[in-house]
């Protein structure tokens, strides 16, 4: 839902109320930005209306330009340096998300390792949010105000790839909600997912580690 707030905000007076520029820097740094917006959807390789590439922290290349390049602000949901980056494209975000219809509790998180009552014990419930989604596609099953189901209705569109995937009518970006074998949100979409990334793309995703799903740590102050 956190997510959802900061997508709505950047959409409105507060934000910059601009498209967000995507991040398609394939190395996975952080506050990198496309040269140009891309008009493709998903492809494996960079080509023309979806280019992307990797580069060395703090270079430009010859599609992105990283933080300290003030053309970078484009991918910041204020339009300078004091907004949020990466929240389209980069790599996939988890976010806590959680469908209690998981096939197995946790999934492949190891987060009941961790903690072992943290779905049952109300001590956790400020730090995620509850679904029960059994399909991708059940859009009824969403938090009002977390950019998710509001985001149709939805259909399906064949992608450059071939591959035909839904799409939301609000920026035609990637909507599956969670599923019982895929019971953790993710957000953003990824640095080659095209037009299909963005603030409104969400997805989902067994929990498991990967070099292309991160996370961020919020701190939140003490009253």
């Amino acid at each position: 839902t956190e997510w959802g707030a900061g997508a709505y905000l950047q959409h409105s007076a507060y934000g910059s109320a601009v498209s967000v520029r995507i991040n398609n820097n394939s190395a996975y740094i952080t506050g990198y930005s496309a040269k140009e917006e891309p008009t493709l959807g998903n492809s494996s390789s960079s080509v023309e209306g979806n280019r992307y590439e990797a580069t060395s922290i703090g270079l430009d290349g010859t599609y992105t330009v990283n933080y300290l390049n003030s053309n970078s602000k484009v991918s910041s949901t204020t339009g300078n340096y004091s907004g949020i980056y990466d929240m389209s494209g980069g790599t996939l975000e988890y976010v806590m998300g959680y469908t209690t219809k998981a096939s197995t509790v946790g999934a492949s998180s190891g987060i009941t390792n961790l903690y072992p009552n943290f779905f049952s014990d109300s001590t956790y419930t400020k730090y995620w949010d509850k679904y029960t989604s059994t399909s991708q596609i059940n859009y009824n099953n969403r938090i009002l105000g977390d950019a998710t189901g509001e985001m149709g209705p939805f259909g399906t569109e064949k992608d450059p790839d071939g591959v035909t995937r839904y799409k939301s009518s609000w920026y035609r970006q990637w909507p599956l909600l969670i599923s019982s074998a895929s019971p953790w949100v993710h957000r953003g979409g990824l640095f080659s997912h095209g037009t299909g990334s963005g603030l409104f793309c969400f997805n989902s995703n067994t929990g498991a580690i990967e070099n292309n799903k991160t996370f961020r740590i919020t701190l939140t102050p003490q009253s």
